[in-house]
């Protein structure tokens, strides 16, 4: 990080043995913030730039230097900075979000050690792979100073110093304001706590004690057709090494559904809506709980070693559909160790050390496995079966990274299912399965494709595709034309 420093010294005196000219400058950035120090010389002028420490890269300070730092962030409105949002956060620490030089941050005015430490937090648990504002870096601005007592004769003064912990929000993260819009469907409200789940499961994975969960705290990520859940505050963070504690964990979650009930009050109150309307219930605190623990079960959960391929695919499949009703899709997964192809998938894959297979999961929205499928095989597949389609070709791609030893990446992967599978298969219902809609195309192909490894499971042995299809064909010779789609009751 490029810092710019901009320090203005207190007049020369000393204090309790401390030569305040010669060594200010050498003390600690703690020491500055907690140092009770004399009030300036007014003789001396106050400076007419009230930053002097701003922590955060040149190309951000081009377009924050010129904001109203030292006014109180209620009061920058009236100073013609006009704001996203503003808000008070549990700790009643204001935070502004707002629009400078074509970016995006968030600002929260808090003490100068707080801030530093709030950034250094982020810094951390950004490292660690989990999902936070970006940090940005701290302000600290000159504030009156408060009287703090007298020692030997002479009044201490207390700093008075200001400090502003900067985040930049992403192009998609929206205000926390948006929670006070948000539609509190069932779907919608699933959506949200599986989201918020996963957040706070990759945390304590991290080895990180949140402290203050709660919606309050969380900021919504709308890219890529997923919905993520954002950790917007880390003033009480704790991290520590190794995964988390079951105490520590379980304070987090009761916090966690304990806010609940007081959150869904101040946004039905910000709505105007009845005493009796609940936008959140006991049962959404149920669903948050087991999306947590059925999504930790599942990472914890290891394939059979040395069972046949067609055994782990099943038991793949099956895993895959188990993390669908808890809420989440799967985006990858893949033995540890492995060389990745994409060095960014590192950071999405979380799972304890002891598990032999990482698996990146997220809340996706509708749309997101439509859209994948179209940039890996070309072709628009319904949304009904988009999704088991696209878990076909992650386990095709688990299985030729095995037999490499190493990740083959999904667009080689979806080139290979394409020659070896999807053309054929697409091929062969044309000819002898003819339909008349795209949606019963698909729903055959995926019935064939589990009807095939069904086959493989009570032969020991890997069926090829044909002779999977022309089996299914013979089984289904007896339903009337059209009835192809139906899903083999082997599989599921």
């Amino acid at each position: 990080m490029v810092a710019v420093a901009i320090t203005v010294l207190a007049p020369c005196r000393s204090l309790a043995g401390i030569d305040l000219e010669n060594d200010w400058p050498h003390m600690s950035f703690d020491q500055h913030s907690l140092f009770a120090r004399p009030v300036p010389d007014k003789s001396a002028g106050a400076p007419a730039f009230p930053v002097y420490i701003a922590n955060v890269p040149s190309a951000d300070w081009l377009g924050l230097s010129s904001l109203p730092w030292g006014v109180s962030l209620d009061e920058w409105p009236e100073h013609g900075v006009q704001p996203l949002i503003l808000r008070r956060g549990e700790s009643r620490h204001p935070v502004l979000f707002l629009e400078s030089g074509g970016r995006r941050y968030a600002i929260k005015e808090t003490s100068p050690a707080s801030a530093r430490q709030e950034i250094t937090a982020f810094q951390e648990l950004r490292r660690r792979g989990c999902c936070t504002l970006e940090p940005v870096g701290y302000i600290v601005v000159h504030g009156e100073p408060v009287v703090a007592g007298e020692v030997a004769g002479h009044v201490l003064y207390e700093s008075g110093d200001i400090g502003y912990c900067v985040t930049r929000l992403a192009e998609r993260v929206l205000p926390q304001s948006v929670l006070y819009r948000y539609p509190f469907t069932e779907v919608n409200k699933r959506l949200l706590w599986s989201a918020v789940a996963e957040l706070l499961l990759n945390l304590h994975e991290a080895g990180v004690y949140w402290g203050d969960p709660s919606l309050a705290n969380v900021l919504i990520d709308l890219s890529d057709y997923r919905l993520t859940a954002v950790m917007a505050d880390a003033e009480t963070a704790k991290i520590v090494g190794g995964a988390l504690s079951e105490g520590l964990r379980e304070s987090d979650l009761e916090a966690f559904t304990e806010s609940l009930e007081w959150q869904a009050e101040d946004i039905r109150l910000a709505r105007g809506l009845s005493a009796e309307t609940h936008l959140v219930t006991q049962g959404d605190a149920a669903y948050f709980r087991r999306c947590y623990d059925g999504l930790r079960t599942e990472r914890k959960h290891t394939l059979a070693a040395g069972e046949q391929d067609h055994v782990q695919v099943l038991d793949l499949l099956r895993r895959m559909s188990r993390l669908n009703l808890l809420g989440y899709g799967v985006l990858q997964f893949v033995r540890r160790g492995t060389n990745l192809v994409h060095s960014e998938l590192e950071s999405g894959l979380v799972s304890t050390e002891a598990v032999a297979h990482l698996w990146q999961t997220a809340t996706l929205r509708p749309g997101w496995y439509v859209r994948r499928l179209q940039e890996y095989l070309g072709v628009r597949v319904p949304h009904a079966y988009a999704r088991r389609l696209y878990q076909h070709l992650l386990v095709h791609k688990w299985l030729l990274s095995e037999r490499a030893g190493q990740d083959v990446g999904m667009p080689a992967a979806a080139s290979d299912w394409s020659r070896r599978y999807h053309e054929p298969l697409l091929a062969w219902i044309a000819a002898y399965l003819p339909v008349t809609d795209t949606g019963t195309t698909y729903g055959t192909y995926l019935a064939i494709l589990d009807h095939t490894w069904a086959m493989s499971r009570r032969e020991g042995r890997e069926v090829p595709i044909e002779e999977g299809a022309v089996d299914y064909a013979l089984g289904f010779a007896h339903v009337p034309k059209g009835s192809f789609a139906e899903v083999d009751p082997e599989i599921d």
